[in-house]
């Protein structure tokens, strides 16, 4: 008789980890799937494209008030906590130098494949290649106390909010200065010419989306490039680099692993969701009423950040709750397997929705509404649970785990499940 371990869930110690990865990887494609399918400038002005009846407002406002950047501040601390995790398993069954290499080559190919997801498989939003960047510095910390983490991410978070500050009122007297004419005047036009927000440009992008692949590419690369540079740079890497070190800290303190007692995680639970709620629901309705104009959207900046962190450490504790209560268990198996082939799932995502809304496939850029756009979504999730079910039933890794972890060993690891005879 033949027998084999289904792999579905994974160690019980790692299971809380799996089920957060897999919500967060599904979660991050309720954000994604618009800025597959809609013009740039709609993601953050739901007015330019993808709202057009109140079921696409109400799809849109509850993405943004419960969804947008707290997936990726989820998936962040699952990043930070891996860290941990992975260099702490190595150093205890070799030592630091092996830990060491292994993880800058395992990172390297992360960066190699932030590449490709970008520039080949033309996903804009790629956040590969920024988390390997900002795990290549957050190696040198993985030894500091929780403590410390804490207060270096805290301080992150303090120095970006006081920036937007500063970058709101600087604009505020830009704007104000603008309206006597001369060279304020100038600088505002300036300003506000590259955001890329005028009708033409706004045409013209869709027009380049729903043509070739190469009209994809001319198209986003140089956003692309932009991200990758500047952005990453000024913005992007400490946002995320925050995050990751509150998940270096919260895996010390066992938050993370679902270690705490219940009560710890109900009043995490409504602590985070309470503050991070009401920041998110009184920044959309104030971008609501000034019409999601450039200057109410830098003003919002100012809370964003604050708002980010406590949602996303209220839906850490609502998950922790949901993992430790005895319910569903064949569900969170499915999340589980789902988490196990996380980076499999958000390649896959990209792929389908790139063959969904561009040209060169079935060029549905710009023709769909967001509530539409949930539909498509749920569908996407449907079929990735079930796929990652079946997948982990016959092999020990998601497709791309295997390829990133045969890459790190240089050598070719066992991909499908060992069946052992049993008399």
């Amino acid at each position: 008789m033949k027998t084999t371990e289904k792999n579905i869930l994974p160690r019980k110690r790692l299971i809380s980890l799996d089920i957060i990865r897999g919500i967060a990887v599904l979660g991050i494609l309720m954000v994604n799937i618009a800025g597959f399918a809609l013009p740039f400038a709609a993601l953050s002005n739901p007015t330019i494209a993808g709202v057009d009846s109140p079921a696409d407002y109400y799809a849109w406002y509850f993405t943004d008030l419960l969804i947008t950047n707290n997936m990726r501040g989820l998936f962040s601390m699952l990043f930070g906590a891996s860290i941990i995790l992975l260099t702490q398993k190595i150093e205890q069954q070799q030592n630091a130098p092996a830990a060491r290499s292994y993880f800058f080559r395992r990172n390297s190919f992360l960066l190699l494949f932030g590449l490709i997801h970008s520039y080949i498989l033309l996903m804009a939003g790629d956040v590969l290649f920024p988390y390997a960047v900002a795990g290549f510095g957050l190696y040198f910390l993985r030894n500091l106390k929780a403590s410390a983490l804490i207060a270096i991410a805290l301080l992150i978070i303090a120095l970006q909010t006081a920036l937007s500050h500063y970058g709101y009122y600087e604009l505020t007297a830009i704007h104000d200065a603008a309206a006597s004419g001369g060279e304020r005047a100038e600088q505002w036009q300036a300003i506000i010419g590259s955001l890329g927000t005028s009708q033409a440009e706004i045409t013209e992008e869709i027009n380049a989306m729903k043509g070739s692949y190469l009209n994809n590419l001319i198209t986003i690369a140089p956003f692309v490039l932009f991200l990758q540079t500047y952005y990453l740079l000024t913005e992007f890497i400490w946002d995320v680099g925050s995050m990751m070190l509150l998940g270096m800290a919260f895996y010390k303190m066992g938050i993370i692993q679902g270690a705490k007692s219940r009560i710890f995680y109900i009043l995490l639970a409504i602590t985070g969701l309470a503050i991070g709620i009401m920041i998110n629901h009184t920044n959309l309705l104030y971008l609501d009423s000034q019409n999601f104009d450039f200057l109410s959207q830098q003003k919002t900046q100012n809370t964003l950040r604050l708002g980010r962190v406590a949602l996303t450490l209220g839906i850490l504790g609502l998950l922790s709750l949901f993992i430790a209560t005895p319910v569903l268990h064949w569900f969170k198996g499915g999340l589980a397997a789902v988490g196990r082939m996380a980076l499999s799932n958000y390649l896959m995502q990209t792929v389908i929705c790139i063959f969904i809304f561009y040209g060169f496939g079935f060029n549905l850029y710009n023709e769909l509404g967001r509530a539409s756009l949930l539909l498509v979504m749920v569908m996407i999730w449907t079929f990735q649970f079930f796929f990652s079910i079946i997948w982990l039933q016959y092999f020990q890794y998601g497709p791309v785990e295997w390829l990133w972890r045969s890459l790190t060993l240089r050598k070719k690891i066992a991909l499908k499940i060992r069946y052992q005879s049993q008399s």
